[in-house]
């Protein structure tokens, strides 16, 4: 007889080859029935929520793959309907349904859309062929590839401050959105349009011009409302009374004006008033939202590595806004180094993504750099003049004029790097956008299925920015 050892090692050995035997047929995630790849005009879009197969049809996210298409959707809890609009096309689905309506016509699904982890998916052939889209199904790859026989379209919102009106005439077909006049508060925290040194917050030149074409050109305009006065935000935000006042403010100049919405800018917050900054957004959000209008707001970078602004709790911010503006620029400005390399700024983006959805989320891109003096001190450079007459500016075109300059393309940042010695001896370091790093952000944008971007400022802009820009996306219409 075999001893008990030899038998137990038997089984043990038979048990192990089982368990080998099963593991080779389980696939791994990548293989998993319910996975699969979105490619839309060659780009891969991410979801907030994975793509999921049911019977036998790709089911994923409406907002992100009807904004993806360049669709204007909405969703209605009341009766958990999608409507999708696009150019003459308008497509209705809701949740439970095997009827859809393409301009009022039904048509029958082979699969009804559904909620999956608090988001409503749709069927993704049905959804892009609606909208003239062809599809086709690499089974080797699990990748569904979608062509729209169009360019990519984005959410492309622009500054508009002191001397931008040159450039707002020559680019704004190119914009879905500007905040087309800033406001801040006065000394006595009320909100106002005028006021002097040290904000300089006046009413910009043009700024009747520029709200007439916008509004004849279906170009959403926005209130901005500024503030970086610490110890003046404490204040205004201290009492629900003192936030409600602040939103009536708001409300009486969006009605007044008739803005679409409002971008909020308040920057050095302190941590202290984390919770009552967020009161007085979710107060505006309500205010803006009963009457119609919207509501973004800029926020601070952050990463997982370092939270310089613990005041701004991005994920109650995302969740009562429209949608936020990144400022992913100006990284530490006192040091001579890349303010917004890309890898800098997508470590930024995904930190975001943990905790806004991305389909919420504008990047804000600041085209400009810094010349920092080994005496001592920096400057804003532009890449040209551009009409643009600030003291203290420089000019990077006419840098290399003068100095010579050789720019070179740093490969981890994407940004452009340049030295020179000026007519007193004094050495100087460039670190500044361009091209590159501008391509880099706007495939970035597309890579993380983000809403699109925010350019600081118009002014700065040059035509080879907003035709790398547009090489990658143009201007989304809502």
């Amino acid at each position: 007889m075999e001893s008990k050892k030899l038998i137990l090692c038997k089984i043990m050995s038979g048990i192990l080859a089982a368990v080998l035997m099963v593991a080779a047929f389980v696939p791994n995630p990548a293989q998993a029935a319910g996975y699969v790849k979105v490619m839309i005009n060659g780009q891969l879009v991410n979801f907030d929520v994975q793509p999921v197969i049911e019977q036998g049809r790709t089911m994923v996210p409406f907002r992100g793959i009807g904004e993806t298409l360049g669709a204007f959707v909405n969703w209605d809890q009341n009766t958990r309907t999608v409507t999708a609009r696009k150019g003459d096309t308008t497509v209705i689905l809701k949740v439970g349904s095997t009827t859809a309506y393409v301009n009022k016509n039904p048509v029958k699904l082979d699969a009804p859309p559904l909620i999956r982890n608090d988001r409503t998916l749709v069927p993704l052939r049905f959804f892009s062929e609606a909208f003239g889209a062809s599809v086709l199904w690499q089974n080797a790859t699990r990748t569904v590839v979608i062509n729209t026989g169009e360019k990519l379209t984005k959410y492309i919102m622009g500054y508009y401050y002191s001397q931008s009106y040159d450039d707002f005439l020559k680019n704004y077909d190119k914009m879905s959105s500007i905040a087309v006049k800033w406001y801040t508060l006065d000394d006595n925290g009320d909100v106002t349009d005028n006021y002097a040194s040290p904000r300089w917050i006046m009413v910009p030149e043009g700024y009747e011009e520029v709200v007439k074409l916008s509004k004849e050109n279906g170009i959403k305009i926005y209130m901005l409302l500024f503030e970086s006065d610490g110890g003046k935000l404490q204040k205004v935000l201290s009492t629900l009374d003192s936030r409600k006042r602040l939103v009536n403010q708001v409300m009486t100049v969006v009605e007044r004006e008739g803005y679409d919405g409002v971008n909020i800018d308040f920057e050095y917050l302190k941590s202290a008033d984390k919770e009552k900054f967020s009161e007085f957004i979710k107060g505006l959000s309500e205010a803006l939202h009963a009457r119609g209008k919207s509501l973004n707001i800029s926020l601070p970078a952050k990463t997982e590595k370092a939270d310089w602004w613990p005041g701004y709790d991005y994920q109650t911010l995302g969740r009562y806004s429209d949608f936020v503006v990144l400022m992913a620029y100006d990284k530490n400005p006192a040091s001579p180094e890349p303010q917004a390399g890309i890898d800098w700024v997508e470590q930024v983006v995904d930190y975001a993504l943990a905790r806004i959805p991305a389909e919420k989320i504008v990047l804000g891109i600041g085209y400009f750099g810094y010349d920092w003096a080994a005496s001592g001190g920096k400057n804003t450079v532009l890449a040209t003049r551009n009409g643009i007459s600030i003291s203290g500016l420089l000019f990077a075109d006419e840098l290399v004029e003068k100095y010579g300059i050789k720019f070179t393309i740093d490969k981890k940042s994407k940004m452009a790097y340049g030295t020179y010695v000026d007519s007193n001896g004094v050495s100087h370091q460039i670190w500044m956008e361009n091209e590159a790093s501008v391509d880099a952000k706007a495939k970035l944008v597309i890579k993380k299925g983000l809403k699109g971007i925010a350019l600081w400022r118009l002014g700065y802009t040059t035509p080879s920015f907003w035709d790398t820009i547009y090489s990658n996306f143009k201007a989304v219409k809502e």
